[in-house]
This record gives structure tokens, sequence and C-alpha cells, in this order.
């Protein structure tokens, strides 16, 4: 939200983000709010409420950060020099969270905490990748957030060798801990069909529906054979806490 606002600054503003895709002008109080993805496209129903999508305005009009693509997980900035570019505005919240797993590959070899220290070497050898057991046909990995948050994109970092193991995925987020309560409803942020190929390779998913909770679980759809491990190297999860 953003105070002492104007109609035409708050459409500028949510052209500046990449995540934005409709504002609501609160013409009294003067008070933009910005709606991100499709998780807020409706709306403006309210009196005093002007609701508006982006895509409706004039390029012209929303200055030079219109037609500069940024990512979801970006800013565009103009600077003093005149030079537009993004800027990330999104941190990764699972970075040193606690970690779990289904199982771990030889006991401890390579723990799910690896999967969060923020180090994306793609090297096997590097002892930063994670990878279940053999023999375990539902693989999981999962992070606790250790708080509230709205989940819109998650990155996941292949292994450099191997590289087709990480394949048929589901990206899920839970309000509880799945792994203490069974019971607690998945929300699906994004299904992974066919196999990540390419070495080394990072997927950056967008969520395909607004999903909100404390634990993002990454569970394997398709386990091949007992020496089909669920395995990649890192996991980077980007939100933002709702707001209240």
């Amino acid at each position: 939200m953003i105070e002492k606002s104007s109609l035409f600054a708050c459409a500028a503003e949510c052209a500046s983000y990449g995540i934005c895709k409709s504002f609501q002008f609160e013409s009294g109080p003067r008070k933009c709010h910005l709606n991100v993805l499709q998780y807020m496209e409706g709306g403006g129903e309210d009196t005093g409420f002007i609701h508006s999508r982006i895509m409706n305005w004039n390029k012209t009009i929303l200055g030079p950060c219109q037609n500069k693509q940024c990512g979801i997980t970006e800013r565009c900035s103009v600077k003093r020099n005149g030079n537009v570019q993004c800027e990330a505005f999104l941190s990764n919240i699972a970075k040193d969270k606690p970690a779990s797993a289904s199982s771990i590959w030889r006991g401890d070899a390579f723990p799910p905490g690896v999967a969060v220290d923020g180090d994306v070497n793609p090297l096997w050898t590097s002892g930063s990748c994670f990878a279940v057991d053999i023999g375990d046909f539902s693989p999981w990995w999962q992070v606790d957030l250790q708080d509230t948050y709205v989940v819109v994109e998650v990155r996941v970092t292949n292994r450099n060798k191997g590289p087709e193991r990480l394949h048929d995925f589901s990206i899920d987020v839970y309000r509880g801990d799945p792994a203490g309560n069974p019971h607690v409803s998945p929300q699906q942020c994004y299904m992974y069909n066919g196999a990540v190929t390419e070495p080394g390779r990072t997927v950056a998913l967008q969520c395909t529906s607004r999903v909100t909770g404390r634990f993002m679980r990454l569970s394997g759809t398709n386990t091949l054979n007992r020496k089909d491990l669920l395995q990649f190297c890192e996991v980077q999860v980007f939100g933002f806490k709702p707001l209240q």
C-alpha cells in the first residue's frame, strides 16, 4: 500500500513491478493498493475504490518502465542517468531455514539442509546437493519457512551429473507441517512434467495459483525404479507476507 498517491502515480508504480497486474486506488484517503499476479484480479466494487488492470493503460503514460520486462521477483528502477534496469525486491525466504525429507541418501551424506544453504553450485562433489535414498518410491523434500508467506516463485537448481533424475515433481505449499499432520491440505504451486535434462540448470517456476502457507514441499511424482533418486542442489523460494 502506498499513501498520499495519485491515480497516475499508482498506475506507474504497478507498472514498475513485474509481479503487479492490477491496482486499486482509494480516492478518499489517496491510497494505492497494488495487486499481484492473478491473485486479486477482481474487486473494485467497494465505494471509493478505482480498480484497473495495468494492461489497460497507455504505455506512454506509465513511463519507461512499461517497456522493461522484469521478472515477478524484480522491480523496474529508473536511475539518475536515465538507465532503466530491473532490481530484485523479493528475497529468498528459504535460505538457511530448517529442511527435512522422506529419506537421505546413505543416511546423512547429503542432508536436506544443503539445498537451502545459498550455494547454487551444481557440482555433486561440492557437498551442496541433496538426494533421497535408494528405494524411496514416495520421495519428498520440504522446508519450514518459519512464518506464513504467499509463495510466488520457486527456483530449483539441478545437479551437473545425471540431471535427468530431476523429473516429474510437484511443488506444494502447506499451512501446517504435512510430515507431522498427513491430513493438512496441499496447495499446488506448480506441477513440473518431464525432466530437467540440462546439467546445472536453475528452473524458475512461477506458482500458477495463489498459495499461502509456512511449509513448501517438493515431491517426486513418478519414480521409475529404486535407483531413480529425487535429487537437486538448491531450492530458492520467493514470496511475501500476506496482509492481515
